[in-house]
């Protein structure tokens, strides 16, 4: 029998062996994108190792080499296999992974990847062949699509495997496509066969029934995708003018095989972050089955929080951010339900994150404090969050208790999951708790509803189909020129695009607009025809690989090969340039006065503003932004010329060029110095000298996140209109307050001493208020099977002032039973209070309190002694108070 691997081979080995197989074979090694794709609004995150590569795929772009290779961090979170409440209850399902990928664009092609395939596999990995299983496309009818026998002819052919593991599979299983339209083909998959526990692989029945079966027996390896078919609009193929291939191997999947465990979570791709865990816990993986899916979620969820945080993405309410957000909310209640963790302690995890990951993607061990940072805040938050939805649970269940059902809606127990992060487990739990049932059809049709809003918030037209781009060839571009090109220049209709729905789209052979990209927004302009017959207003101006789009409106007709005249608006290109510029100048000066760590993580640059978000642990000081600001400001005084100089990539960082985290960059790139102060990698369009950008203001600073602030700013014209309507508003307050600008801060001062006074008088007053309200409640409370009771509305009392006074009614000591409201803001705070005989009978304050909520609205709750709570309605009051006497009628 045929010896299993030895698990000799690291997981940083296995990576390695793969890149350099193939760059022994031609292939340019490409580093991984970031795990979201800036140029393809139609992903959430990189999810394949060829997304980087669509546009080649697509036509419209093209590279410098025909052979690639790489590892590209993936985050998947959504279809087949790869739902996010699953993840962690079983050993080989990821959010995060690496794929490890291959790529021929119309070089080799399917002898070449096979025979390499099985080199890998079988060869430089030693695999067992006897357990190798390979799959290929059976053909399609509705396609007209034949068998692939050329695959399975060089497998026969080429390779040493058992002809009888070579099967046959339909569409679904080995036909890829990209999308519904664009680039497609067949696929053939290679299996592997790890035989059930304990038992040897080849015993029972015939094993072909296992390949493709869903089993935890049978696992997919690696699949070469043959793309040799475009699928056009009509859903009909169409060949290829090259054939490209496109291979993907999960490195989790491969790395276990490898080292002999049955497990992807046994690798050294997770036991350094368990062992972390375990420290942090005092538990241990392996003792118990639940504790161990908890150690699944966090490891997982951790790799892809510190992969996509060390990427420059934030955690949000919204789009990715909100994706984030429910990953680490998901990790945090695993580790409070299955380990007893309530308090924060992921963030105390990700170094062993950066030990894993940080060789093959340095930047998360670079930015190892940035990512505990944000990970610490949002675990903090949540909590809070946590606390806030047990609120709202407990004004659900006052509404319940007055139904005869006992039963939980729906559409509203799934809003404790999607703004509170309860998932229906917990919800269920809860529910049996208390005897109820939820309402399962309303969370099953909420939750659809929800999806169908994501979905439609998430949807992006393309602007052009894979379909129209086909043909198209790379525009040349002339914003970069040193002459008037740059701004206007005569050039061809390629095509014009027009369809309900969207903007007009336009594609000339030469233009000189700038397409959005970096946070540098698209150029606007005009194009026409020189007898006006044709005129295309450019509101927007965007780019799909090589290829320029004009985005706006038409009016006439437009042929293909009509000359025109393309100009862009030269003062709105102006304004953008020098904010541009000016961001660059920011980006220094606060690394100097703030420090190294300083990095970007966002940007927008327009000609109305620029705005920069960069990572920094507080707010900067006034003082701090006064410098930033002087020093940019002294820069462009100095006037420096802003030199563009074309360079190699490596050879630019090695010089210390700043890079971005977030960008992905050619081997090729644009350095931009601003004399000898700032260097940066940028391919947006800039001043020529410095003195350009004119003034230079600080418009605000705040906090956008943990750890993350944006700064806004305005320079040249902007930065004078911000000027005045600063003077403006300070000679206003100033004569409104009959005083000089210059005097204005003092007799602010003067007002805010003689305000304190007057507040310190209204609080004597409250007191005094309170005085009487205690008397008030001593004279009003009644006995009722030797207790004291008190149920009195306090319309004068804000909520300190209702604390106070049931402090001092419980201070009378003895049986009693407070209920006490008051106002605030136009809400109702409420106080429960329960000693001696109360308790022993039964009563619950909290109880008590989500019966008030179910009156007033709002929420409240607490423990059996003591709870609080406010309500949204005033006029409710009346009601709220019968709902209290008649809960306390249970004391006779």
């Amino acid at each position: 029998m045929t010896q299993a691997p030895q698990p000799l081979k690291s997981a940083a080995r296995v990576r390695a062996d793969f890149i350099e197989f193939f760059q022994a074979r031609g292939h340019r090694f490409v580093p991984s994108s970031p795990v979201f794709p800036q140029d393809d609004p139609t992903l959430l995150f990189t999810n394949a190792g060829m997304n980087q590569f669509k546009d080649v795929f697509l036509g419209s772009g093209k590279r410098d080499y025909t052979r690639a290779v790489n590892t590209q961090k993936c985050i998947r979170v959504s279809g087949k296999h790869n739902d996010l409440e699953e993840v962690g209850l079983d050993t080989y399902h990821h959010t995060f992974f690496e794929m490890l990928g291959n790529w021929s664009f119309g070089d080799y092609f399917k002898q070449e990847a096979i025979t390499w395939s099985w080199e890998l596999l079988t060869k430089t990995w030693a695999m067992p062949k006897d357990r190798l299983w390979v799959t290929v496309f059976g053909g399609d009818q509705k396609d007209g699509l034949p068998a692939d026998d050329e695959a399975e002819r060089i497998w026969r052919e080429c390779t040493d495997i058992d002809p009888t593991h070579i099967l046959r599979f339909d569409r679904k299983a080995n036909f890829w496509e990209m999308g519904e339209t664009g680039p497609c083909g067949p696929c053939t998959e290679i299996h592997i066969d790890r035989g059930a526990p304990g038992a040897d692989p080849r015993d029972g029945a015939d094993r072909k029934i296992g390949v493709n079966a869903g089993n935890e027996r049978f696992i997919e390896l690696w699949n070469n995708v043959f793309m040799q078919f475009n699928r056009r609009d009509d859903g009909s193929l169409a060949p290829l003018p090259a054939k490209h291939v496109d291979t993907g191997m999960g490195l989790e999947r491969v790395t276990a095989v490898l080292q002999g465990k049955r497990s992807n979570y046994d690798t050294d791709l997770f036991t350094p972050i368990f062992r972390r865990i375990e420290t942090l816990t005092g538990t241990r993986y392996g003792d118990d089955p639940q504790v161990d899916i908890a150690y699944r979620v966090i490891g997982d969820h951790l790799r892809a929080l510190s992969a996509a945080f060390g990427d420059g993405l934030l955690p949000s309410n919204e789009g990715r951010g909100y994706v984030l957000r429910r990953l680490l909310r998901r990790a945090a209640r695993f580790g409070r339900q299955r380990i007893g963790m309530q308090k924060p302690f992921l963030f105390d995890v990700v170094p062993a994150v950066g030990e894993v990951l940080g060789e093959a993607f340095p930047n998360i061990r670079q930015r190892e404090e940035h990512i505990r940072l944000l990970v610490r805040s949002e675990e903090e938050s949540f909590g809070a969050t946590l606390d806030r939805g047990l609120v709202l649970f407990a004004d659900l269940a006052g509404r319940v208790e007055k139904t005869p059902k006992k039963e939980l809606a729906g559409a509203e127990a799934y809003d404790l999951y999607a703004t509170y992060g309860f998932p229906v487990d917990l919800v269920e739990q809860m529910c049996r708790e208390r005897g109820w049932t939820l309402d399962a059809r309303g969370w099953d049709e909420a939750e659809e509803k929800h999806r169908n809003a994501s979905r439609a918030e998430g949807a992006f037209r393309q602007l052009l189909s894979a379909e129209q781009l086909g043909g198209l060839r790379a525009t040349e571009s002339s914003y970069h020129a040193d002459d008037s090109t740059s701004t206007e220049l005569e050039s061809t209709v390629v095509r014009l695009f027009q369809t309900p729905g969207q903007k007009d789209r336009l594609v000339l052979a030469h233009s000189p607009f700038y397409a959005e990209s970096g946070g540098q927004i698209g150029d606007a302009g005009r194009i026409h025809a020189a007898d006006e017959s044709f005129v295309f207003d450019v509101e927007d101006t965007k780019k799909l690989g090589d290829i320029i789009v004009h985005v706006g409106q038409a009016k006439g007709v437009a042929r293909e090969g009509l000359d025109v005249i393309a100009r862009v608006d030269s003062e709105r290109r102006a304004a953008t340039r020098a904010h541009h510029t000016a961001t660059h100048l920011l980006h220094k000066a606060l690394r100097t006065v703030l420090g190294e760590h300083v990095t970007q993580q966002g940007s927008y640059v327009g000609p109305d503003r620029l705005r920069f978000d960069l990572s920094h642990p507080k707010a900067i000081s006034a003082e701090d932004l006064e410098r930033v600001e002087r020093l940019v400001n002294h820069e462009i005084a100095n006037n420096q010329r802003v030199a563009t100089t074309v360079e190699n990539l490596a050879e630019a960082k090695a010089r210390g060029v700043t890079a971005l985290f977030s960008e992905k960059y050619a081997d090729r790139v644009r350095v931009v110095a601003v004399g000898g102060f700032s260097t940066e990698l940028c391919g947006g369009t800039h001043v020529r000298a410095a003195g350009e950008i004119g003034p230079f203001v600080i418009v605000s600073e705040r906090a956008l996140q943990a750890g993350v602030r944006r700064i806004e700013a305005v320079a040249r014209d902007r930065a004078v209109e911000h000027v005045q309507a600063q003077r403006r508003t300070l000679d206003g307050a100033a004569r409104a307050l009959k005083t000089s600008p210059d005097e204005l801060a003092t007799r602010i001062e003067q007002l805010q001493k003689e305000l304190k006074e007057l507040k310190k008088k209204g609080e004597k007053s409250a007191v005094a208020d309170v005085g009487t309200a205690f008397d008030k409640l001593k004279a009003a409370r009644t006995e009722r099977g030797g207790v004291h009771v008190t149920v009195l509305d306090f319309p004068e009392l804000d909520t300190a002032a209702l604390r106070d006074l049931g402090d001092r009614a419980r201070s009378l000591g003895g049986d009693q039973a407070i209920v006490l409201f008051g106002r605030a803001d136009g809400r109702v705070p409420f106080l429960i209070a329960f000693e001696g005989v109360p308790l022993a009978k039964g009563l619950k304050a909290g109880e008590l309190a989500a019966k008030i909520s179910a009156s007033l609205g709002g929420g409240g709750g607490g423990k059996p002694a003591l709870a609080q709570g406010q309500g949204l309605s005033p006029d409710k009051v009346a009601e709220a108070v019968a709902a209290a006497q008649a809960y306390l009628a249970a004391l006779g």
